[in-house]
């Protein structure tokens, strides 16, 4: 929640702006512990332009995270160092939040608790991480490690948009091309027929059909087809919906692969970085839990860290899930225990992995193509069969007249 305040500091100066909070009991007891005397404060209402404005994607988070790092390197103490990247960032939205990062320590709150008030800016993966960073006493280390990991988020996102581009223009275009069709062509070539009682084919009437259905509810079809796909896409992102979505990529081959090599890549990017930080493998595996969002990967992550409580080996623990771990992984990890060498196997893993991912995006596009192909062309089949077989039965009614 987010509320409007207004509040005098002890030297008099007048401070307004927008605290977010669960609740306004909390939000008061953040502004007092600022030694803020609290003259207003209420439930911000959502403006129309904060509709519009972009929310902090990965880039502001990686972009945040490595000059922080810097920063702390430096030796800038942490709230100056919030503050002057509130005061560079060019997200509006970003530079709100990081405001109220810094009104927090100032006021001695820790920099992890206040991270945690933003939980679709900052994820648990995130948040644990810069808790075992102030733990430690490791911050900048920790803050370098997480701004790698968003620029790995970063590449495979890029490499799936640069995959798709190419059949996502090639759709675009076939869908422009029917819509002309429709909304001109068979229009013209239907009202002829009509006009001079020649029956039409089957085919060309079902053309028709959609023709006139595009010509008067095209809008409002099209408003509920983007809001099916904005609450499908909002959906998915829900625990249950996940679960939904990669029970059906399982069937697509192509994909299920794909998707595993990337949580597995995912995987063996935090167990190297956390094993070689010295965090504890139960702690490690906890807080890896929190950044996989596949739902098989987090059954068998906790799993596996109950297991290792009990002192079997990770390896042993992780056999009962050889369909998401492959034995080259497994058997890796057996070795890594013998020798004590887990930073260094599981940093060759992660190597290979993500070049298999690497590989596997670029070969995503080609394989589409074929499927692509298919529908343009069966697509486009029926509508030059629908227009021509009209053309020759009228020629053949002229012939006869």
């Amino acid at each position: 929640m987010r509320f409007e305040y207004r509040a005098f500091t002890k030297e008099g100066e007048l401070k307004k702006g927008i605290i977010t909070a669960s609740s306004k009991e909390e939000a008061l007891k953040i502004l007092q512990d600022q030694d803020l005397l609290v003259t207003y404060l209420s439930e911000s209402k959502i403006r129309l332009l904060e509709i519009f404005l972009r929310k902090p994607g990965l880039n502001d988070i990686y972009l945040f995270s490595r000059q922080l790092s810097y920063l702390i390197k430096a030796q800038t103490p942490l709230d100056e160092a919030v503050k002057s990247l509130s005061e560079t960032t060019q997200n509006l939205v970003f530079r709100d939040i990081l405001i109220q990062i810094y009104n927090d320590l100032i006021s001695g709150v820790p920099f992890s608790n206040s991270l945690e008030r933003f939980p679709d800016v900052f994820d648990a993966y995130f948040v644990g991480m810069i808790k075992i960073g102030e733990k430690v006493g490791t911050l900048d280390e920790t803050l370098i490690y997480l701004s790698k990991h968003l620029e790995n988020q970063i590449k495979f996102r890029n490499k799936a948009l640069q995959a798709l581009i190419y059949p996502a223009i090639v759709f675009a275009m076939f869908i422009v091309v029917m819509l002309v069709l429709f909304y001109y062509v068979i229009p013209q070539i239907t009202k002829m027929f009509v006009e001079n009682n020649i029956p039409l084919p089957t085919i060309t009437r079902i053309f028709q059909f959609i023709s006139d259905f595009i010509l008067n509810f095209g809008v409002f079809f099209l408003i509920i087809v983007i809001a099916f796909f904005y609450y499908l896409f909002k959906y998915f992102r829900t625990k249950e919906g996940r679960k939904i979505f990669f029970e059906f990529i399982n069937y697509v081959p192509i994909l299920n692969s794909l998707f595993k090599n990337i949580y597995t890549a995912q995987f063996l990017e935090s167990l190297f970085y956390l094993t070689k930080g010295g965090v504890p493998l139960v702690e490690a595996l906890d807080i890896i839990k929190q950044s996989i969002a596949h739902p098989a990967y987090e059954y068998a992550l906790e799993y596996m860290i109950e297991e290792v409580k009990k002192g079997k080996p990770l390896s042993e623990s992780m056999e009962e899930f050889s369909d998401i771990f492959p034995i080259i992984i497994i058997q890796a990890m057996r070795t890594a225990e013998k020798t004590g060498q887990m930073s260094e196997i599981t940093f060759t893993l992660l190597e290979f992995y993500s070049e298999t991912v690497e590989t596997q995006f670029a070969s995503l596009g080609e394989a589409l193509q074929p499927f692509l192909i298919l529908i343009l062309g069966g697509g486009l089949g029926l509508l030059e069969a629908s227009l021509l077989i009209p053309l020759l039965n009228l020629t053949k009614y002229i012939q006869n007249f």
